[in-house]
């Protein structure tokens, strides 16, 4: 049992090395490749730098539910949210306040939680289907139409400005626990960056699916704790660095974005990928923890249009309460 544990330890040890250096070297490319995105193709720009975010998500989920480990899959897809919100947002705004403006607020907090409504309805019926996983990666539009209309109408200084934010996200997104950006460019270095990431899921997901068997946990419980906040590490990390340099707004936007992101298409392509179905009540507290974080959020941000410290507590707060719920809940005996 001991090698059992240490096989298990050690493979989701090199998941997380593999996805986290993939990710540096893909945002390397990424940033250099934002440096030639103009104000006509603002709307790619920030799809691009939303999409990348949420990829590690998207890697890992993909991967467990080929191998037919959908519990990890939706956990990690679920609880990476809520992993979001409370750490990237919540923990930068205990770090320093976080200014917060009409746009972002109108915009962005207003369809996160729209978007983690419709998760929870599509979820709660105890299905997720092919029909409905197209559903989610389409409300991908209305997000590309707020892109488009804010592009037409913004000014073009304003414009330049987000552009010049995207090029510092992707350039804190690769700086993964204080390691200064190298930038690595060619074709080559972008294939190798997302083969390492590739592989670092595939080690992910085999330690998380070993690690629940040796252990006698429940896959469900792996996926929205560890694999959950390893998925999230390039986020969490970037936010870090991004608050220290005062990035705060940047933090902000990213990190709605990246939630946005993870939530359509993680969800989505799990129901594309291995439409199943699955016990609601397993699934109801990272649901209703993953709603009503998204509400919360958008409260704290319309209470005078700044994100506090203490409201950066209570965010921070919310992952804890719901893996307590979910223990609670777990060996309560209610799925």
């Amino acid at each position: 049992m001991l090698e059992s544990l240490l096989f298990s330890a050690g493979s989701i040890a090199v998941g997380f090395v593999l996805l986290n250096q993939g990710a540096k070297f893909i945002t390397d490319n990424a940033t250099r490749i934002s440096g030639r995105i103009g104000r006509s193709r603002f709307v790619f720009g920030a799809l691009f730098v939303s999409t990348l975010s949420a990829l590690p998500e998207l890697l890992v989920s993909g991967i467990a539910a080929e191998e037919g480990s959908p519990d990890i899959a939706l956990g990690n897809a679920l609880a990476s949210t809520v992993v979001t919100i409370a750490f990237v947002i919540g923990v930068s705004a205990l770090v320093r306040p976080i200014k917060t403006s009409r746009e972002i607020v109108l915009r962005d907090a207003v369809f996160l939680a729209i978007v983690s409504l419709v998760a929870a309805t599509l979820l709660l019926d105890g299905n997720l289907t092919q029909y409905e996983g197209v559903a989610l990666i389409a409300l991908f539009v209305p997000y590309i139409l707020n892109l488009a209309i804010s592009q037409r109408t913004g000014p073009a200084d304003e414009i330049e400005e987000r552009v010049e934010d995207m090029t510092i996200g992707l350039e804190f997104t690769g700086w993964i626990f204080g390691r200064k950006v190298e930038v690595r460019a060619g074709l080559s270095w972008l294939i190798f960056g997302v083969l390492w990431s590739v592989m670092g899921a595939q080690f992910l997901v085999q330690g998380a699916i070993n690690l629940s068997t040796v252990v006698g946990m429940s896959p469900w419980f792996v996926g929205i704790t560890l694999v959950a906040l390893g998925t999230s590490l390039p986020d969490i990390a970037a936010a870090y660095h991004a608050t220290r340099r005062g990035y705060t707004d940047l933090v902000l936007g990213e990190g709605i974005g990246a939630a946005v992101v993870t939530t359509l298409l993680t969800l989505g392509m799990i129901g594309i990928l291995r439409p199943s179905t699955h016990s609601v009540a397993l699934l109801l507290p990272v649901v209703a923890a993953m709603v009503l974080t998204s509400f919360l959020l958008l409260a704290l941000m319309l209470g005078g249009w700044r994100i506090t410290s203490r409201a950066g507590a209570v965010l921070t707060s919310s992952y804890f309460a719901m893996v307590a719920l979910n223990v609670f809940w777990i060996r309560g005996g209610f799925p």
